[in-house]
């Protein structure tokens, strides 16, 4: 997907905050706009591709960025006026 996707605001928790540095934040959240969902399974991947192009329901991209640190982008509402993206550990959810 090569389109950029309007993913609303984003809110990072602080946990990110203390372990991403900002340019590599900067980049996964780019990453997430244009449809590269990182390491997600082939179904998460056909399900963020559906509503992408729906416009409906949410996206899940999972950033692998070694020594066991993982990065979730997930963008909520689509297609809505409560459109809103979180950026977070899995230990955050």
């Amino acid at each position: 997907m090569a389109a950029r996707l309007a993913i609303g605001p984003v809110d990072v928790s602080p946990e990110v905050r203390e372990w991403v540095d900002r340019e590599t934040l900067q980049r996964l959240v780019a990453r997430h706009r244009r449809g590269d969902w990182g390491v997600v399974d082939a179904r998460d991947a056909r399900d963020n591709t559906i509503a992408a192009y729906r416009q409906q329901g949410s996206l899940r991209s999972v950033f692998d960025l070694g020594q066991g640190l993982q990065v979730w982008i997930l963008t909520h509402d689509l297609g809505t006026d409560r459109l809103h993206t979180l950026v977070l550990l899995p230990s955050d959810e």
